[in-house]
């Protein structure tokens, strides 16, 4: 057997990628697992006999275990899949509908898996329910499985998250934690949520004076920005998030540093926080690996109940997950309070990391896929999470049955398509802004 992976790594050419048991050099999740997944997978080839090749825009620095070849983009990398006699072809897809590529997999009879790394619109998951070659759905995550569980892609939907190499990520020498130390970790753009954490930080200091917060990330990781006067975010975003964090002298307040965008060098801080904060808002998050690697380095975590923060973050366990910004004060200022359940927290994350995201188990959930791919078998199913009563789950239950019916004859909407409908009418749109207040 040979699979491709195509990795759009364009906008990143000076980014190594070679050394993924490392951890992410400092670039977005997808790139970098898109870049270890078949790394992995490779380490086991004279096992399981499935040859691996990368196709990417630059391949000066990838994974030297595994075969690559440049391509242009993703039309070309499906053309060269083909070309190299592979018997499956994975690639990432965007958020919008890509019908040229779509027509271009159905001409080359190509077996096509799509990965998500965010969950396409309604109407590119109907087009890739109705390909006859793109003959399953990767999710990386449950809760974001999930919420696919009703759409018109469902006979073709299946899990697999991110592994993780815990030893390799870990400091061998890891540096003292230091007590009243936060940190953030992800890109300061607004579907990350860093803004939540800059309103919450004044009421933080108020209990603490003596915490500091490190943010690690820029808001330039996704491609170029025109940055604010601080230089750390885009000039409307970080017109948000200045008030909160500003000192008198309308510099970042003395408790604050901004770090920008670290590599591997981002481990020190993670070991040394005594609670990280991923993505406060839990939007755009369905495997988050900000909150993978804090708990791999012991680090107790805090953020929302939402989303693939429900996948990554045990509460109670390894970590905090509230549902308001007086949540998030209170988890924080709770675990700076007491510092000795934060750091049983701390180890209780790396002990779940080992055990959820083990790469050997997650390698054998690719080789199970791809050999039912080339035996004709569906992909394994899942059903919904236990936790129905999270983001509409029970709706979902009840509306996957009309999908599966009423959605083989008519254009049927799942759950989260029309909850945007809804909330896209001026009334509710006023009437949801009102309650948030």
């Amino acid at each position: 057997m040979k699979v491709a992976f195509y990795l759009e790594n364009r906008a990143i050419p000076d980014v190594d990628l070679s050394r993924p048991s490392l951890g992410n050099p400092g670039c977005g999740g997808a790139e970098y697992m898109l870049s270890a997944i078949p790394s992995y997978l490779a380490a086991e080839e004279e096992k399981t006999g499935c040859r691996l090749l990368v196709l990417a825009n630059h391949v000066d620095r990838l994974p030297g275990n595994v075969a690559n070849r440049r391509v242009t983009d993703v039309l070309a990398a499906a053309s060269k899949a083909k070309e190299e006699g592979c018997d499956v072809f994975v690639y990432r897809p965007r958020r919008h509908l890509e019908i040229e590529l779509l027509e271009l997999i159905e001409r080359l009879r190509l077996p096509t898996v799509a990965r998500f790394s965010i969950t396409p619109t309604g109407p590119y998951l109907r087009a890739l329910a109705e390909s006859a070659h793109v003959k399953a759905v990767v999710c990386v995550g449950r809760e974001q499985h999930d919420l696919a569980w009703d759409t018109p892609v469902w006979p073709k939907l299946t899990c697999i998250t991110n592994g993780f190499d815990v030893d390799g990520f870990r400091l061998a020498n890891p540096p003292a934690r230091e007590p009243g130390l936060v940190v953030y970790l992800g890109a300061l753009v607004p579907q990350k949520g860093f803004h939540l954490l800059a309103r919450a930080w004044p009421r933080i200091l108020r209990r603490h004076p003596e915490a500091r917060l490190a943010v690690i990330g820029t808001g330039a990781l996704y491609g170029t920005a025109t940055l604010g006067p601080w230089g750390v975010a885009a000039s409307e975003y970080e017109a948000q998030i200045a008030p909160h964090l500003a000192g008198p002298d309308g510099q970042p307040h003395p408790s604050v540093s901004f770090l920008g965008k670290l590599g591997l060098e981002k481990k020190e801080w993670l070991h040394r926080a005594s609670v990280g904060v991923p993505n406060p808002s839990g939007q755009t998050e369905n495997c988050p690996g900000s909150a993978v690697e804090l708990q791999a380095c012991g680090t107790a975590v805090v953020s929302v109940a939402r989303y693939g923060l429900l996948d990554t973050v045990r509460h109670g366990e390894t970590g905090l997950l509230g549902r308001t910004q007086g949540d998030l004060v209170d988890n924080i200022c709770s675990l700076l309070d007491d510092p000795a359940r934060a750091e049983a927290l701390g180890q209780n994350g790396v002990a779940f990391v080992r055990e959820a995201f083990d790469i050997g188990a997650i390698n054998a959930d690719w080789h199970d896929l791809f050999d039912r791919l080339v035996r004709g078998a569906p992909p394994r199913a899942y059903f919904l999470k236990p936790n129905l009563h999270r983001h509409s789950k029970g709706l979902i239950l009840v509306n996957r049955f009309l999908q599966m019916t009423l959605g083989r004859v008519v254009a049927w909407p799942s759950v989260v398509s029309m909850k945007s409908c809804i909330a896209g009418l001026p009334v509710l749109k006023s009437m949801i802004a009102l309650r948030s207040r």
